[in-house]
């Protein structure tokens, strides 16, 4: 089921109205948004909420709050791998079976080894992080769970061999071809963007990053790296790398790359309120900026979001 219709049976299923799910996201999760948002969510919207968003979202509702979350960030994947996902169905299999039984372990070694260590796990055990990993390693984890399966769930083991499509191999050798560099469309690193308190713009070149170029839609693109928690709302965090499409106009739920002054560059979403424009963060922390219109340029438009586990 994809990410709308998902929304949508979680709404029924509960039997709340669309003002009644908002007033508890709010006075529950801390989270204010309006009945329309809620509303475009199910109709098959341009872009889905925030996991955090996801998270609530399920939660007030009673859904399945990983399944969400996970329909969530294949929604946002480019059309080849949704393509690809949906043809053999094993990608998502694997999702759900890790998240769901068979947790991925994860040890912190260090002085702040127990306070972290359940963070860790969160981490390696979420749709993002999977969603990061390339075929070889998607393989490795498969692999080793398959083995530990066999091992000590025999049961377990032939359930979800059965389970998985025939077509699997297809789908291995259609991944391997979306992603060979044959394929990939390279483009430059242009330094570093403070996504919370603005730094002057380095264009510089630090060098090139590989994009699906179904993800670019034909337009110029950039990469940035990020500095700073502004934009965590939207599991963009200090490290990350940006791939930006080169535009001068975004919609209001777009993330843009934005000048102020001439001077500085930000990451944030802007909203336009006559000749006032809105840069608003995604961390609850940070509160949005009003500026003037006129000392504020569009640079391009967040498409991806790359990230490695650290």
């Amino acid at each position: 089921m994809n990410y709308p219709a998902l929304v949508d049976e979680y709404i029924k299923k509960s039997g709340l109205s669309l003002a009644e799910i908002t007033k508890r996201m709010h006075e529950l999760k801390g989270i204010k948004i309006d009945r329309s948002y809620i509303s475009k969510l199910r109709k098959d919207p341009k872009y889905p909420a925030s996991e955090e968003i996801n998270r609530a979202l399920a939660e007030i509702t009673g859904g399945d709050v990983e399944a969400l979350v996970m329909a969530g960030y294949l929604e946002k994947a480019p059309e080849k791998i949704k393509e690809s996902i949906n043809k053999a169905s094993l990608l998502e299999k694997l999702f759900s079976y890790l998240l769901a039984k068979h947790p991925l372990q994860v040890e912190v070694i260090g002085e702040n080894e127990n306070s972290d260590n359940d963070e860790a796990i969160e981490y390696f055990n979420s749709p993002e992080f999977l969603l990061s990993l390339n075929e070889e390693e998607l393989k490795q984890i498969l692999g080793d769970l398959l083995e530990n399966m066999s091992e000590n769930d025999p049961k377990d083991f032939q359930s979800f061999i059965y389970s998985l499509n025939d077509d699997k191999n297809s789908y291995v050798k259609e991944r391997s071809s979306i992603y060979s560099t044959d394929n990939m469309r390279r483009v430059p690193v242009l330094g570093q963007i403070a996504a919370g308190i603005p730094i002057d713009r380095q264009e510089y070149c630090e060098g090139y990053t590989l994009v699906d170029p179904a993800t670019l839609h034909g337009k110029e693109a950039f990469a940035l790296r990020v500095k700073g928690d502004s934009m965590i709302g939207d599991r963009i965090y200090d490290g990350d790398l940006v791939i930006v499409t080169r535009q001068d106009e975004v919609f209001s739920s777009d993330i843009a790359v934005v000048a102020v002054n001439g001077d500085f560059a930000t990451l944030k979403r802007v909203k336009y309120y006559d000749d006032k424009c809105m840069l608003i963060p995604s961390n609850p922390s940070m509160e949005p900026q009003l500026i003037p219109a006129k000392d504020v340029k569009i640079i391009g438009k967040v498409v991806e979001v790359k990230f490695w586990p650290k």
